[in-house]
């Protein structure tokens, strides 16, 4: 089912084969993202990510997006803290078709100065959208306060230095990164494997950079007690982020920490949601998430509620911390937490977009192919003592609390 192979030009491709689809997700990831940019260039790797879709050497953005979304497929790109993924999604009969577009996408883009000047007015856009949603202010300010500098960063930059990018600063980057030997290719449904290795073999390898292979890396925590309250205008709630410091992605205890990050905030049906929306009425919507790399890691609970009820939902989200921290109540959470996860890894392997993002992060983190089968067995192993531990490690360590109000003065 699963093929694994280093290509001459450095490729490392990934093949899941999958004869009982009808389509096939095609996904390159290039190891590099907003954490290796220099902070005066902060936005750069999203900026690329948006200009190459523009044209390239042979294409321009309609000969690029049309063959694609004509057979109801769907070609995007996401920028992250240590990668750059570009995807499609498309009919089984358009997989070679997808990887010549994709691959002129990432090798050979035409970065023209009109080009980036337009895509910047578009992010520009895009970050005053992100300024005046108060989700995103709550959590900017609690990454901004427990991370390093270039883990707090905004993955889309700020508006003065996407303005002062220039194209050779683009250029510099691209050449650095955008290479054969620093990119996965994971191609996940049904197609003709001879004929995709064959075409992903004359993609060229600058010679040069023959040797360069990045490396993945991992924000720095903060280890002392953080406490923001900001204020902004026009708002009709208050919104809180609260985080601890968690096991990162190899640690021994991350498996029990999904576990209990799952039971704690996944569902209608989660602690959180019990105890704070359903039988106090504290808030409307309250969640958690485990964010992980492979040397750090955050659990991290979001509620909104009312100025009323502020103080109310700190101190039941302290009281079921302290539940957790002192062993009550886990044993009933325990299972519903597990098996909410088995269940959503299953259903998440049907998708062969979400099944190709999974193998992705397995992958890069582990160094090794792990597949969803083996990863759903290492969550069975998970007992009630594992999530006990877990959960008491997590809760004794500082806490990290962001809020932002309503400005009512």
């Amino acid at each position: 089912m699963y093929t694994h192979e280093i290509l001459d030009n450095g490729l490392d491709v990934i093949l899941i084969n999958r004869d009982s689809m009808m389509s096939a997700s095609v996904l390159f990831c290039v190891k590099a993202g907003s954490s290796k940019e220099a902070k005066e260039n902060a936005g750069l790797s999203h900026l690329i990510e948006h200009v190459s879709f523009r044209a390239t050497k042979r294409k321009n953005t309609f000969e690029i997006k049309q063959p694609i979304e004509e057979v109801g497929g769907v070609l995007n790109a996401f920028t992250s803290k240590n990668f750059t993924v570009f995807f499609a999604k498309i009919p089984s009969l358009k997989v070679n078709e997808t990887l010549e577009i994709m691959s002129e996408i990432l090798y050979e883009p035409l970065f023209k100065e009109e080009d980036i000047e337009k895509e910047k007015g578009i992010i520009l856009e895009e970050i005053s959208s992100y300024e005046d949603d108060p989700i995103n202010i709550v959590f900017e300010n609690l990454y901004t306060n427990v991370y390093d500098d270039n883990f707090s960063r905004p993955i889309m930059g700020y508006k003065d230095t996407v303005m002062n990018i220039k194209k050779s600063t683009i250029e510099e980057f691209h050449y650095k990164y955008y290479q054969p030997e620093n990119t996965v290719v994971i191609i996940s449904g049904k197609f003709d494997e001879d004929s995709v290795l064959k075409q992903l073999n004359k993609i060229k390898s600058i010679e040069t950079l023959n040797s360069f292979k990045n490396n993945i890396t991992s924000p720095s925590i903060v280890d002392k007690e953080i406490f923001i309250k900001k204020y902004k205008n026009d708002l009709a709630s208050n919104y809180l982020v609260q985080g601890f410091k968690a096991p990162s992605k190899l640690d021994e205890y991350y498996y029990s920490t999904l576990v209990l990050n799952t039971f704690l905030g996944s569902g209608m049906s989660s602690l959180l949601f019990s105890r704070i929306r359903e039988e106090e009425g504290l808030a409307y919507e309250v969640t958690s998430d485990y964010e992980t790399y492979p040397k750090a890691g955050l659990l991290l609970f979001y509620a909104a509620t009312t100025d009323k009820n502020l103080e109310n939902l700190l101190r039941k989200i302290q009281e079921v911390v302290d539940d957790l921290k002192n062993n009550k109540e886990i044993e009933k959470w325990f299972n519903y937490g597990k098996n909410r996860l088995i269940g959503k890894l299953t259903l998440e392997v049907e998708n062969n977009l979400s099944m190709a993002l999974n193998i992705l992060d397995l992958y890069v983190n582990y160094g090794k192919i792990m597949t969803i089968e083996e990863f759903i067995k290492n969550i069975e192993k998970v007992e009630l003592y594992n999530v006990i531990e877990a959960a008491s490690n997590i809760f004794s360590n500082n806490k990290y609390v962001s809020i932002l109000s309503p400005n009512n003065q």
